[in-house]
């Protein structure tokens, strides 16, 4: 039968792969040597769990995002801290990590199709958009760190991201950058390689590399010096493009100009900008139907492999604990001893008076009871080590036990001690050298409960600490919570306010008072009427001033027009109208921006 590590009551089936945290394992938690069903565990790198701040800061970080309770963003459901490995325990998810994908990809001779590949970065980018909203020192968080092997695609399609936004807080020493190097080569970002901040377009680069790698099949590389804009000269591509035309061409090279470039600035500035550019000139729909999609590839690509996991999976979880042996050796060593003692004790007793044998009996049985305890209390000690904790009622039964027995080593003393009165100098000497033995057993069982109420007390204190930790990490969730929800109204109350000035903004073409105007409108051309001989003659001697109002548009031409009397001929109101829609004007402006008005003007007739 096939054996398995154990660790922390966790059986260990087989590792699956490493990330910026550690090592991944497929285990299962025992419970009455039966496995309780799959987890996966990560064990946490020594340079992370030995350095005493950085894993406070990333253990609280871990409870945060957990905390927050946003889907997809995979965080462990326990974190177990130990004296020999820290240990992250996760829900277990059946599908491959995006490094192993790619891989599996080009042994297959398979790939992403253009949409797919483009709809699978957008999926991406809506978790990390999400899980922005996780405000940490007061500033939104980010993944930091978005290589393949941080990315989760299960099964049915759905996209986890692991170990979500603990990079930018890591303690980067010379060890530290050397690691990463020699792990993710060109994975890195360039600020990463030139050991400066970590930053939320740094998310943007990854996402960027993910494309690049996918669709040319090529691995993205750039030096200090190097002309950046002749990278994308000869593209070519291992997948087939939707397009050839040459617009289509251009917008993938300025895609991938915005998320690979060694600034940061230079790159898309945000997430939205990132998944706004692709749905306007790839025509991919956030999120249409990727599910599906992904869950199709995964299927095509690892179908026959899952019916043949998903039965050594549930072979794993048939596997049984063998049971501990019974007798280990020193306990054997233990009885034998005590035998030996006892026998040795009957070649004495001629030599002994009668009277004594009772008090031995007693003294040897006593023993026997110590040394089954002393053997029950190290037993109970070494599963104190191997369980993660252990019920407060099995301590105190423990101490109890501990008590008694340095009770029962005391009485035994004391009625050798009333038994030395009328012995004999042989049988004093006897009787101390017995004494002696148990006083220094009642000793040892006196440290060792010394010990173990050291210990109690250390966990307790251990226990309070967590829990002051828990309570500030709670709170500090609470006001982070609090202060997003300030934050949100604010944004509401400024898009409110901003959609209000808008509204109120004025467009060009609009009709608005002349009182309102920055700029009126000016006569540029017009002339005055043109009065006909048979005008002249019919009103020989008369003079008119008409009042009018003219509609002056943003050209500056006169569209409407209002007599404001009516005692005007019609003759003259035509030769008025004639005239007035032949005006020209520079067209009134508001705030710069060209608008209708309404102008009052007086003509005047004269004959």
């Amino acid at each position: 039968m096939k054996e398995y590590k154990m660790m922390n009551d966790y059986l260990y089936y087989r590792d699956l792969f490493s990330d910026t945290m550690g090592i991944n394992y497929r285990v299962a938690p025992i419970q009455n040597r039966k496995p309780l069903g799959h987890k996966l565990l990560c064990e946490v790198s020594p340079a992370i769990a030995n350095n005493a701040d950085m894993w406070k800061r990333v253990k609280i970080l871990l409870e945060g995002i957990k905390k927050s309770n946003i889907p997809f963003l995979y965080s462990p459901d326990k974190i177990i801290v130990n004296e020999k490995q820290n240990q992250l325990v996760y829900n277990y998810f059946k599908g491959k990590n995006f490094e192993q994908i790619l891989v599996d990809t080009e042994k297959r001779g398979m790939s992403f199709n253009f949409d797919l590949a483009m709809s699978t970065c957008i999926a991406i980018a809506d978790i990390i958009e999400v899980g922005s909203s996780i405000i940490v020192s007061g500033e939104k968080s980010f993944h930091g760190f978005l290589t393949p092997d941080n990315i989760l695609v299960h099964y049915d399609g759905k996209v986890l991201l692991k170990n979500y936004g603990i990079f930018p807080y890591l303690e980067k020493s010379e060890q530290f950058y050397s690691e990463m190097e020699k792990r993710y080569g060109s994975w890195l970002t360039p600020e990463f390689i030139r050991k400066e901040k970590i930053v939320s377009q740094s998310d943007i680069y990854h996402l960027g590399y993910l494309m690049y790698r996918i669709l040319t099949g090529k691995y993205f590389s750039y030096a200090t010096g190097e002309d950046f804009d002749a990278k994308f000269a000869n593209l070519t591509f291992k997948q087939y493009m939707p397009s050839t035309d040459k617009g289509f061409l251009t917008n993938v090279i300025t895609f991938f100009k915005k998320t690979l470039n060694p600034d940061p600035l230079k790159r898309f500035l945000s997430i939205r900008d990132f998944k706004d550019f692709i749905a306007n000139y790839f025509h991919i729909e956030e999120l249409s139907s990727i599910t599906f999609n992904l869950a199709y590839f995964m299927n095509s690509l690892y179908g026959e492999n899952v019916e043949e996991e998903d039965k050594i999976l549930k072979q794993e979880l048939e596997y049984v604990v063998p049971e501990p042996k019974k007798e280990p050796a020193q306990i054997q060593q233990a009885k034998d001893d005590l035998v030996s003692g006892i026998l040795d004790g009957f070649d004495e007793r001629k030599k002994l008076p009668g009277w004594l044998w009772p008090v031995l009996g007693v003294v040897l049985l006593a023993s026997a009871i110590g040394i089954f305890f002393v053997v029950s209390s190290g037993k109970k000690s070494s599963e104190i080590v191997a369980q993660e904790r252990i019920l407060e009622d099995q301590r105190l039964k423990a101490q109890q036990e501990q008590s008694a027995q340095i009770k029962a080593m005391a009485d035994q003393i004391k009625e050798l001690e009333l038994s030395k009165a009328t012995a004999d100098e042989a049988q004093k000497k006897v009787i101390e050298l017995e004494k002696q033995r148990l006083e220094e057993q009642k000793r040892k069982k006196e440290d060792e409960q010394t010990r173990m109420k050291a210990e109690d007390e250390k966990r307790k204190q251990q226990d309070e600490a967590d829990r002051l930790n828990n309570e500030e990490a709670n709170k500090q969730a609470q006001d982070e919570l609090e202060k997003k929800k300030k934050e949100d109204e604010k944004l509401k109350q400024q898009e409110v306010e901003k959609k209000r000035i808008e509204a109120a903004r004025v467009k060009e073409g609009d009709q608005v008072s002349l009182k309102e105007v920055t700029a009126k409108p000016e006569k540029i051309s017009g002339n005055p009427p043109e009065i006909n001989a048979s005008l002249k003659s019919k009103y020989r001697g008369k003079n008119f001033t008409v009042p009018a109002m003219i509609l002056v548009d943003e050209n500056g031409n006169v569209t409407k027009i209002k007599v404001l009397t009516g005692n005007v001929p019609a003759d003259i109101k035509a030769e008025l109208e004639d005239t007035l829609y032949k005006w020209k004007y520079s067209p009134a402006l508001k705030d710069n921006v060209k608008v209708k008005v309404w102008l009052t003007v007086s003509i005047q007739f004269r004959f």
